[in-house]
């Protein structure tokens, strides 16, 4: 699917300035979702909630008062989180039977106050636990890039409509790389900010203790923009934009690097290139951090769904799913107590690491998105299992906390994505240099957009 989409900026100065009204936005939105329906990508339309905010957006501009940032802006939200009047499926089936919710999550609340038009829910992996976006409950979401391809999850709804045109932007969540894996693999931008940088009121937990909801977007700018929105700003933070060509850089390297593909280790070189100052970083225990993070992720989620309902309810549960509750729940405590401690350590050496340098870039992902269904993908040294792969290198970082803007790489063929590591609470710090590599053309949305 090709669209011709204008960014979050451009369509919220249209409508402050009354040369669009924003119902005529949202109508088109509705359509191309509609439209983008051979992707499996939404949920569910949001057409009536919709039209009713674009409606009243436009009748306070006929009355002469100020509207908000992003006046108009439609987006989509990944179903975890709650939107008011709906039920929140988290990628389940089963789900559908529950209440609907009675308010929005804070993340779709704080964008709705700042003018954004929720248009539609997003597809995802069944209660996020998946990397490719196959869902077997209610099949896989299609790659707009090429259709045969996944798009990654969990957050894999909200990628593909983006990439499609659909919106300028939209909400997914991140515990070990469910926005940086679906950005990636579908040639678009997103944030997953610091650990407890923004509210998870109103999303369904995976892993409290690494569990974020982020923005992602078509481009850099309005990536920072809806992440200004979500904080309660009108314009993005201060972003450093001075001087970002001359921040030191530090590519990790073993331990991280070294499991991706070459032509995806050239793309981060060449975006290391473009700074001032580049090192090499080796973490060649790595390894630790990941199975930190897993044991972790599996514990929580166990507990979660425990108390969820999961025993009278398991058998709505599809068997994959099934077998990765059973496994946390079956895991003893001093497991994650012991992984808890090393996450607090692996913390600390991270942070340490910018007592050298600005920002750390690595992968996103080891590959290109690969084909729906494959078990298995043969790289140029390795043999590759993508539903257990896509997060290599993602969760490492989850683990330490760190806030990342993970951008697209567009060369021959399917892009690739980087990760751009900043110190915490430094979001501003990654969305500079991110906007910094697309303007220098290094990084780029691989669908075209007119502004």
């Amino acid at each position: 699917m090709t669209a011709d989409t204008l960014s979050a900026a451009a369509m919220a100065a249209q409508v402050r300035s009354g040369a669009r009204p924003a119902i005529e936005l949202v109508r088109e939105a509705l359509r191309r979702a509609e439209a983008a329906a051979p992707l499996n990508a939404c949920s569910a339309l949001l057409a009536h909630r919709a039209l009713a905010q674009a409606a009243a957006l436009d009748r306070r501009r006929a009355h002469g008062l100020p509207l908000p940032a992003l006046a108009g802006v439609p987006f989509v939200v990944k179903n975890l989180l709650d939107v008011r009047g709906h039920a929140t499926l988290a990628g389940a089936a089963p789900r559908a039977q529950q209440p609907p919710a009675t308010r929005d999550a804070d993340a779709v609340e704080a964008l709705v106050a700042a003018g954004a038009v929720p248009v539609a829910l997003a597809a995802m992996d069944e209660y996020a636990c998946g990397a490719t976006g196959e869902n077997v409950i209610g099949g896989p979401v299609r790659n707009p890039l090429d259709r045969s391809r996944i798009t990654g999850g969990s957050s894999a709804g909200t990628a593909a409509l983006v990439a499609a045109g659909v919106v300028p932007f939209g909400l997914g969540s991140d515990t070990n790389g469910s926005i940086r894996a679906p950005v990636a693999f579908c040639g678009i931008w997103g944030l997953r900010p610091t650990t407890g940088r923004l509210s998870l009121r109103g999303c369904v937990p995976y892993a409290q203790s690494l569990d974020t909801v982020g923005p992602m977007a078509g481009s850099a700018g309005d990536l920072a923009l809806a992440y200004a929105a979500m904080l309660g700003l009108d314009a993005p933070e201060d972003e450093q934009g001075r001087g970002v060509a001359t921040l030191r850089v530090g590519m990790l390297g073993q331990g991280i690097a070294d499991f991706a593909e070459p032509a995806v280790q050239a793309a981060v070189l060449r975006a290391a290139a473009a700074f001032g100052t580049v090192r090499t970083i080796d973490l060649p225990d790595a390894d630790a951090a990941r199975d930190a993070a897993s044991v972790i992720s599996a514990y929580e989620v166990g507990r979660n769904h425990q108390a969820m309902d999961f025993s009278a309810r398991h058998g709505g549960y599809s068997a994959f799913v099934r077998q990765r509750i059973l496994a946390g729940l079956a895991m003893p405590r001093d497991w994650y107590d012991t992984a808890r401690r090393y996450q607090s350590a692996w913390r600390q050496r991270l942070l340490a690491l910018f007592d050298d340098v600005d920002l750390l870039l690595a992968p996103s992902t080891p590959y290109p998105a690969t084909p729906i269904g494959a078990e298995t993908i043969e790289g140029a040294g390795r043999l590759y299992r993508p539903r257990a792969d896509a997060g290599h290198m993602t969760r490492p970082l989850s683990l330490a906390g760190l806030p990342v803007v993970a951008a697209p790489c567009v060369g021959e063929g399917l892009p690739v994505g980087i990760q751009i590591m900043a110190p915490p609470w430094r979001e501003d710090l990654a969305l500079a240099a991110g906007r910094f590599l697309e303007v220098e053309g290094l990084c780029r949305s691989a669908v075209p957009r007119s502004m």
